[in-house]
């Protein structure tokens, strides 16, 4: 097997580790765990794993650094986070997961409209069918599923906290090692959280409560099993895991099969939570994720020079989660 093919394993097995962290999330907030509490565990368990890492590069770090990491701390991360734990707890996580995907179509405008980036035709045609595939997404449901308007309003905001985080990536501190560029707006959303949501208020002793799984498996596990999923296998190890595939396949590959994320994460939501999507909408986001999948191909052609590998986007976005 080529090291290529590899590296395309070892992606497409890491975005399942981030696709399952949403529907764990609500699992654990099924549980009874506030969505704001799930988030700023998470949070706080992802910055004590890089904790080191951050110690140990702290000198790399310098004044000029500190607009970037603050903003993608403050929204890629705090926000975003807060964002999509807050739309899943009222709405299916398919649905959440694919408006929040959506984010490269903003981002592609913006590049257009404030560095002169020009697609071609046919991509400005996905990004129709992208909108398309969406709407049929959210209105072709029928009883079946949650969907709520505060929840649209929280998706909608949270692909709006990504496309933010996707422009301000390839701002972050490029001679820090990866696991430090991602560990410091860690700390520093950590720290807002702890303003929100300061850690002797998070219910630890309901963690030994029992949540019922009601998908197609019939299952109670742990509530703590699920928060150890978020913060351990769901961040730190996916983090860990989509390093080592970009390295072997690259950024631009390693996104484009990102995109399998919100399939795998309706799979997943159906399986173990039971929220089954009707036809039209299983097809809206097939369109949807396909569209932007093609946006970004576009995107990644008018890339010049090498690539800076962008490692928070797998720790932090909500889809990578």
């Amino acid at each position: 097997m080529s090291e290529r093919m590899i590296g395309v394993i070892i992606v497409v097995f890491a975005c399942v580790l981030f696709a399952s962290t949403g529907v764990v999330a609500r699992m654990a907030i099924d549980g009874g765990l506030d969505p704001a509490e799930v988030a700023a565990v998470r949070t706080y368990g992802g910055a004590l794993l890089l904790l080191p890492f951050v110690v140990r590069a702290w000198r790399s770090f310098d004044r000029s650094m500190a607009g970037p990491v603050v903003v993608y701390a403050l929204i890629g991360v705090f926000a975003s986070q807060g964002l999509y734990f807050e739309a899943i707890s009222r709405m299916d996580v398919a649905l959440a997961l694919v408006i929040s995907y959506i984010a490269p179509l903003p981002v592609a405008l913006y590049r257009r409209l404030r560095l002169g980036e020009r697609l071609p035709i046919w991509a400005y045609g996905a990004m129709v069918f992208a909108v398309g595939g969406l709407a049929l997404a959210v209105l072709g449901g029928s009883s079946v599923g949650e969907l709520t308007p505060l929840g649209l309003v929280l998706a909608f905001l949270c692909m709006a906290t990504f496309a933010v985080m996707l422009i301000f990536g390839p701002k972050q501190p490029a001679r820090v090692g990866p696991s430090a560029r991602a560990g410091a707006p860690l700390l520093l959303a950590g720290v807002a959280w702890f303003v929100v949501v300061p850690v002797w208020t998070v219910p630890w002793g309901e963690l030994g409560s029992t949540v019922s799984l009601s998908g197609a498996v019939d299952v109670a596990v742990p509530l703590w099993a699920t928060i150890a999923w978020v913060v351990v296998v769901g961040s730190a190890i996916a983090f860990a895991i989509i390093l080592a595939g970009t390295a072997r396949v690259g950024s631009g590959t390693a996104s484009m099969l990102g995109m399998t994320e919100p399939i795998v994460g309706s799979l997943l939501a159906w399986l173990l939570l039971g929220q089954a999507l009707t036809a039209p909408q299983a097809l809206g986001i097939v369109v949807t994720v396909a569209a932007v999948g093609v946006v970004e191909h576009a995107r990644a052609r008018r890339i010049v020079g090498p690539e800076v590998p962008d490692p928070l986007a797998a720790l932090a976005d909500p889809q990578r989660r």
